[in-house]
């Protein structure tokens, strides 16, 4: 795991990474097509798992506002609640915190953040698992599911939010990932989403986000099912 983090460093500090920052600077590529899909659904109810920075609501609540009114949003984390025996459990997320220097921000600071965007935000704290079948929600319109990466939560919290869906809405899952990241890292999204083709129709978002690795390369994209 040290040497996953060690090399998310080091490419992060690479003057031959420069292009790459450039690229990242407005956020990963792949994050664009939110705001697509967000421009074709118009939808009045969002809901995030994994809402991390707050980074991704932001994105997503600007881009509602611009199509609807009323716009409510629901982002489910743990926050501050995010601890080394959590993170002991999920590779990916253990290397992704390992490397990002700032510390994690709280419930109550992404609330802030939020706050004037033309939303009614709702912030629910704890394990998605349990909090989500827990809260009453309307029928989601979009959702985005970005938060714990293993399989067992990623799939946990499909069939949570799945019978909270509206009968058109759309499923962004992120980090659909190749295959030797999720024999390394434990990705789960990518067996998930090929378990759901059986059932839905899946569209493989491009373009692909890529990120070096002891063992090579991480290449992840954005998963959409759209219901109905």
């Amino acid at each position: 795991m040290n040497r996953v983090a060690g090399a998310i460093r080091r490419a992060i500090k690479s003057p031959r990474d420069i292009g790459r920052a450039v690229r990242y600077r407005n956020g990963p590529p792949r994050l664009r097509n939110l705001d697509r899909l967000i421009a074709q659904r118009k939808p009045r109810t969002i809901v995030e798992i994994g809402v991390w920075r707050g980074e991704t609501a932001r994105r997503m609540i600007r881009a509602a506002v611009k199509h609807s009114r009323d716009v409510r949003y629901w982002g489910f984390d743990l926050f501050e609640g995010l601890s080394d025996e959590i993170l002991s459990k999920d590779a990916c997320l253990t290397a992704f915190v390992a490397a990002t220097p700032a510390k994690l921000s709280t419930l109550d600071e992404i609330a802030r953040d939020l706050e004037g965007l033309g939303a009614t935000v709702t912030l629910v704290a704890g394990d998605s698992t349990k909090t989500v079948p827990a809260t009453e929600l309307p029928p989601i319109e979009f959702a985005f599911i970005d938060g714990g990466h293993t399989y067992e939560t990623v799939s946990a919290d499909w069939n949570n939010i799945r019978p909270k869906l509206a009968a058109n809405a759309m499923v962004v899952f992120d980090d659909y990932t190749n295959e030797e990241a999720v024999k390394q890292e434990d990705f789960g999204v990518t067996t998930l989403i090929e378990e759901l083709r059986a059932e839905h129709r899946v569209e493989l978002l491009d373009p692909v986000d890529e990120f070096p690795r002891p063992y090579g390369t991480l290449e992840t994209r954005l998963a959409l099912i759209r219901m109905g």
